[in-house]
């Protein structure tokens, strides 16, 4: 069974290191010491979950949620001291799927993150394609058992190709889907994305002066 890739955000090194120690036995884990590292990781990589300390160097946990839920709905769980009424409400509104209090029980902590893993990707719609295996609730590529990680706008170039098998694309249209309504669309990036994807094997169509078409 494929592992779920976790990203762990908590400054206190200790605690850090005995949360990857464990959760390691069943989860890919990765983890930074701050905020803005978070941040990046969470950004330029595609996380099933991530475990998120609120009181955090350089931005806060609070901060890094709302920041997230700006490109990704990926499910995070907060890790913190604080259990104030004001505390728990700001931990949801800012984007959290859970809660828990320090200290708190390792095995506790895993059945929690089974849990919302199980809730967020069990019902996953499957595409198979060119030997790979593409899931579009989550936005994961798989070849076999093996997890093929891209960034978060590759895959969703790709989940926006697959969904129109042999139909032209235009860039506009890719433009609206990859990119947030703050962002300013990029057509030197989104060639690069879909060089990647070439890499992979896809076989993608360069329409003149129109868009893209995925040759299945």
């Amino acid at each position: 069974m494929m592992k779920r890739k976790i990203l762990i955000i908590e400054d206190d090194k200790h605690l850090n290191e005995t949360l990857s120690d464990f959760l390691s036995d069943y989860f890919h884990i990765e983890s930074v010491f701050d905020g803005e590292n978070g941040l990046n990781r969470a950004y330029e990589n595609n996380f099933d979950l991530i475990l998120l300390d609120i009181k955090l160097p350089k931005l806060n946990g609070f901060e890094v949620a709302t920041k997230i839920r700006e490109f990704s709905d990926i499910p995070i769980i907060f890790l913190t001291s604080l259990d104030s009424q004001k505390d728990i409400e700001q931990g949801f509104l800012s984007g959290g799927d859970d809660y828990i209090k320090k200290p708190f029980s390792l095995v506790e902590l895993k059945f929690r993150i089974e849990a919302i893993l199980k809730r967020v990707y069990n019902n996953a719609t499957k595409i198979d394609i060119k030997g790979y295996t593409f899931d579009t609730t989550s936005l994961e590529l798989f070849k076999g058992d093996e997890k093929i990680h891209l960034k978060t706008k590759e895959l969703k170039l790709l989940n926006l190709l697959l969904k129109h098998q042999n139909e032209i694309l235009s860039k506009e249209q890719i433009f609206n889907e990859i990119y947030n309504f703050e962002e300013t669309p990029n057509e030197l990036s989104l060639r690069v994305f879909i060089s990647t994807l070439r890499k992979l094997g896809f076989e993608i169509e360069t329409i003149k002066n129109v868009g893209y078409k995925l040759v299945s």
